[in-house]
């Protein structure tokens, strides 16, 4: 799930937030080593896929870091006041909406440094649970215009810096070391996400519309439980 989710603009949070709370499972805290070593092997998973070269982690490096700092700050407090499953399927939905909206606008040219900055500033939001860097990301540099295959690659490579650095973080704070296989397993499926999703050009609407669905599952499971 979390492989799959890191790649595809789904929001791997709200995955391993919602899919367990309508399930009736244990809810997967994201700050713990378990955790981290999903995102971890997530990211190598999908650094294999894309084998990106030094030029291109250079190009994007600059644009990571508004969030990496802003999630050294202000992580804590928005998952906080945004994590409960109300305001997380909210904002999986308008981020699915807005997603959709995005990819209605011509393709008209591969991805400049503004764009990167642009998609830079995004990720931020995608500090809120439901959001994802991915579809943050996407959504950014399909508003500029940016090619949907030039666009998928960007938000994914732009993920790769600020992925690793907080699983790191989390699992540094643990002191303990991450569950081997299914860290494995989260990259094993990163990757085999990732040769799958380049060049598809359905990703952008399939992607919002399980957005919706799954939104409108928690919203169905909230009115019965307040009946």
């Amino acid at each position: 799930m979390q492989g799959v989710a890191e790649v595809v603009p789904v929001s791997s949070s709200a995955q391993l937030h919602l899919l367990p709370w309508l399930a009736g499972w244990p809810a997967v805290d994201e700050r713990t080593t378990f955790a981290a070593g999903l995102h971890l092997g997530s990211a190598i998973g999908l650094a294999a896929a894309l084998r990106p070269d030094s030029r291109e982690l250079a190009d994007v490096l600059p644009a990571t870091v508004p969030a990496a700092v802003a999630g050294l700050l202000v992580q804590d407090l928005v998952e906080r006041r945004l994590g409960r499953p109300g305001p997380t399927a909210a904002l999986l939905a308008a981020a699915g909406l807005a997603l959709l909206v995005a990819d209605r606008r011509p393709a008209m040219h591969p991805v400049s440094r503004a764009d990167r900055a642009a998609a830079g500033v995004a990720q931020v939001i995608a500090l809120a649970p439901g959001v994802s860097r991915a579809g943050a990301t996407l959504t950014a540099l399909r508003l500029r215009g940016v090619r949907r295959d030039d666009a998928l690659r960007a938000s994914l490579v732009m993920s790769l810096p600020v992925t690793v650095g907080a699983a790191v973080l989390t699992a540094a704070r643990s002191r303990r070391t991450p569950a081997v296989v299914p860290s494995l397993v989260a990259g094993v499926a990163s990757y085999a996400t990732a040769r799958w999703v380049v060049g598809t050009s359905r990703l952008y609407s399939g992607s919002a519309l399980y957005r919706l669905g799954l939104a409108g599952a928690v919203a169905a499971r909230l009115r019965k439980e307040n009946r």
